[in-house]
């Protein structure tokens, strides 16, 4: 039996499995020249790795979306890719929140508002939610980012059930140097 995952990258996986180049950008974090199976929404990965326990968590950064003030495209980009993975993952919850208090209120401040981070817009698939986690999957998250307040992308975040553990080991390195 073949090992499965998102872009092609498995739960424990070796950097070096890959196939890339990683380039170290922060302590366990990692971007890739390449993944085995790209997807044309998204122009760059990263992941989270250690010796130890391999590849935890595969983020996808999707390529710059123009847009209008009202957020049009960015949120049309962010539903279909919402509904590509409820098809695959099934339930989960959808965030799409303005902060209390918030000046930026109207219709045609959703850009300026998701730039200041007083609005969220993600959705989050997990068992607890009642998703089909599979392939080692403990969390998957989508969110829409934005540059400006012409300018955004989507985002995706794919979390395997030994992300905990790698993340102990990280920042018990991290604290070392302390």
């Amino acid at each position: 039996m073949s090992k499965k995952g998102p872009f092609g990258i498995y739960m424990g996986m070796s950097l070096n499995d890959v196939g890339s180049n990683p380039e170290q950008i922060a302590p366990g974090g990692y971007k890739l020249t390449n993944v085995p199976k790209p997807h044309s929404a998204f122009e760059s990965y990263l992941v989270k790795a250690t010796p130890q326990h391999g590849i935890s968590m595969v983020k996808a950064v999707g390529k710059n979306i123009e847009t209008n003030v009202y957020g049009q495209q960015l949120q049309s980009a962010f539903k279909e890719m919402e509904n590509k993975l409820f098809s695959i993952y099934g339930k989960h919850e959808t965030i799409d929140t303005l902060l209390p208090g918030s000046i930026w209120n109207e219709p045609k401040d959703w850009m300026q508002a998701r730039l200041i981070k007083q609005r969220y817009l993600l959705a989050v698939w997990s068992k607890d939610k009642g998703s089909q986690m599979i392939d080692d999957l403990k969390e998957i998250i989508l969110s829409a980012e934005v540059l400006n307040t012409s300018v955004g992308y989507i985002v995706i975040e794919y979390h395997f059930s030994n992300a905990d553990i790698n993340n102990s080991v990280i920042q018990a390195q991290e604290d070392d140097a302390l």
